[in-house]
């Protein structure tokens, strides 16, 4: 699952940061930078990179660091235990 798609999944109408972050994805969904399944190299600097030339306030970025990691985690659990 790409990190759009995860953040939709996980946090959209969530009453959090995160949720906030999801909320503002979902509004700009049509150009909102979409990594491949599995896809994380250089996807992380990439988004994040939008987000700055976005004018993302820094909560905004310190709430993306956290989801990318629990994302990243999330989804590299699901691809191993799916490979077995």
């Amino acid at each position: 699952m790409n990190f759009y798609n995860w953040m939709m999944r996980n946090h959209r109408d969530e009453d959090t940061p995160a949720g906030d972050l999801a909320a503002d994805m979902e509004h700009v969904k049509d150009s909102f930078p979409r990594n491949g399944v599995g896809k994380f190299e250089g996807w992380h600097r990439l988004i994040r990179s939008y987000l700055v030339q976005h004018q993302a306030c820094r909560e905004c970025l310190e709430t993306f660091e956290e989801c990318w990691e629990e994302y990243e985690e999330c989804e590299k659990s699901r691809l191993n235990r799916n490979s077995r």
